[in-house]
């Protein structure tokens, strides 16, 4: 007998209806990529599908281009209060992330959904 240990991000996806059952063998990063080729989905789209590691990085880029810098190891979550370090943290308002994504899209020309990442983070 063979035992899969589940992913909870992979569960909740699959109970939400965005991933098939069949994505319980995949890791978080090829569920969101077979997720997001399977729909034709780029990342200035709404529906497109971040992990939570994904978003994190992606955040603290595109943060840093507005000169917002945040340490490598610490945890990005989202905040309704004042943003900054906070121990292992760093919080952040989820109007900076959209600043951030508005300020890559006018330098880049690349349009990151901010709505997208803010559903990937976890809020403190």
């Amino acid at each position: 007998m063979t035992t899969v240990l589940c992913d909870p991000w992979v569960e909740q996806h699959i109970s939400a209806g965005r991933l098939s059952p069949g994505a319980r063998g995949l890791t978080r990063e090829a569920a969101a990529e077979q997720y997001n080729s399977a729909n034709g989905l780029v990342s200035s789209d709404e529906d497109y599908l971040y992990t939570p590691g994904q978003a994190a990085d992606v955040a603290r880029e595109l943060l840093a281009d507005i000169g917002i810098e945040i340490a490598e190891g610490s945890r990005i979550l989202l905040t309704d209060m004042t943003g900054g370090a906070r121990c292992w943290t760093f919080l952040v308002e989820p109007s900076q992330l959209a600043f951030a994504c508005e300020q890559h899209r006018l330098v880049t020309g690349e349009s990151i959904n901010s709505d997208a990442l803010e559903r990937a983070l976890p809020w403190a």
